[in-house]
């Protein structure tokens, strides 16, 4: 009697819709990250203030809190395509509009915020509709994928966009960082215009008022306590490793012999770091659970944060900052995958919306508290007191492992408790 093998299922890449998507917030990703530290670095010759330097971050992060979950409502409730196309034509254009106002020498602390929160809200806006799109774009049998694919994409960029920026501010300028990023947004907005294509319909969500759709969302992913663990572990994290990502210029400018060649060699440590561990990630899965890599992610990011508040010397805090890198994508990748797993198509855009918005607020709360923080005692101090925190949280967090598993809330259940409000 014979057997056959059955035939192994394409990779989500293989799926024309998917793979448009898939490289078209790649660039944007890129061209978003690439800008934010170009700003930092812009704003470092703009004033010496630890607060507006750490608010470069909090401008960049605090879209995705105010406009997180509207957008998750947007996206299930109109075309995705459409809505995609829209935000990146605003990034653009916000993008082209910057950069003139740089050539013409227009630009000072407040309108660097300004236009950094302007690219902000074109990317908050454009996530939850990419995220959500996934589902559609792939078979089911390929979704898990996908979602992993979706996530080196995203953290990818988060490593890679730093590294290519510092390598353009130590070899061009800061000014070229900028041109770059509207070529990348140019990009994205040319596969959405002409390549992207839906080939499955799209899950559109019956029409609701804007406030009462965003509620169901929250009360879905706070029902569910496998989801409201995976919030917690975020924020404490994110909260505490966002210290690293708004004071590095400082530590930058502080460190003698480093400037923006430095700030662009520490940069790239932390992105060749998430790109090696980003790929390694899927053989240390079959080995470790995954609360053991978040624990261990946690563990990571603090020494790294440590050495880089009092270690003087390159090449130590360039190999902190390689591991440093490989922690970051590890808890993010693993944290974003388990909760993505297994939400139901209904309210996929809205649950993702509340990660992103716990994401993105942890990040800008945690860029102003740092901040000014390093403004009273000290960017050393500071940074010493996010390491600490961070590396209590896998002990402060027992109660709140990561696991695939949801304690999925049928709709039917919302319905009734909509009605019951």
């Amino acid at each position: 009697m014979s057997s056959t093998k059955p035939q192994p299922e394409p990779g989500p890449l293989r799926y024309r819709p998917f793979r448009a998507i898939w490289m078209a917030m790649l660039a944007a990703s890129l061209g978003a990250w690439v800008q934010n530290v170009g700003a930092a670095w812009l704003m470092t010759s703009l004033t010496t203030s630890p607060v507006m330097i750490a608010l470069t971050q909090a401008a960049t992060t605090m879209p995705a809190f105010l406009l997180g979950m509207p957008a998750g409502v947007l996206a299930d409730s109109m075309d995705k395509r459409r809505l995609l196309l829209a935000a990146h034509c605003w990034m653009l254009v916000s993008s082209i509009f910057f950069y003139v106002l740089l050539m013409l020498d227009a630009i000072d602390p407040v309108r660097l915020l300004i236009f950094t929160f302007l690219l902000g809200s074109g990317s908050a806006v454009s996530v939850p509709a990419w995220q959500s799109s996934t589902a559609e774009a792939v078979p089911r049998s390929a979704l898990l994928s996908a979602i992993a694919l979706n996530g080196v994409a995203f953290n990818g960029a988060r490593a890679v966009g730093p590294a290519l920026a510092g390598a353009v501010i130590a070899g061009i300028g800061s000014y070229a960082v900028f041109a770059l990023t509207t070529g990348l947004f140019s990009v994205a907005v040319t596969i959405f215009l002409l390549w992207y294509k839906p080939e499955k319909e799209q899950v559109v969500s019956k029409q609701e008022r804007l406030v009462s759709a965003m509620c169901v969302g929250v009360r879905y992913v706070l029902g569910c306590g496998v989801l409201r663990g995976h919030l917690v572990r975020t924020f404490t994290f994110v909260v505490s490793a966002s210290a690293l990502w708004a004071l590095l210029p400082i530590v930058a400018k502080n460190n003698p012999g480093l400037g923006g060649g430095g700030y662009g060699t520490m940069l790239g440590s932390m992105g060749a770091g998430a790109v090696a561990g980003g790929i390694a990630l899927g053989r240390v899965r079959r080995y470790l659970a995954l609360n053991s890599l978040v624990c261990g992610a946690s563990v990571l990011f603090g020494i790294a944060t440590l050495t880089a508040a009092y270690v003087q010397y390159s090449a130590p805090i360039y190999l902190s900052l390689l591991v440093g890198g490989a922690a970051w994508i590890t808890f993010n990748s693993t944290v974003s995958s388990a909760f993505q797993a297994t939400l139901p198509a209904w309210v996929r855009a809205r649950a993702l919306a509340v990660f992103l918005l716990t994401f993105q607020g942890s990040m800008a709360l945690g860029a102003l508290i740092w901040g000014v923080c390093a403004d009273q005692f000290g960017v050393s101090k500071t940074l010493t007191a996010a390491a600490l925190l961070m590396l209590a949280g896998p002990l402060l967090l027992r109660r709140h492992p990561v696991r695939m598993e949801a304690e999925l809330m049928p709709p039917s259940t919302m319905i009734e408790s909509q009605g019951g409000s």
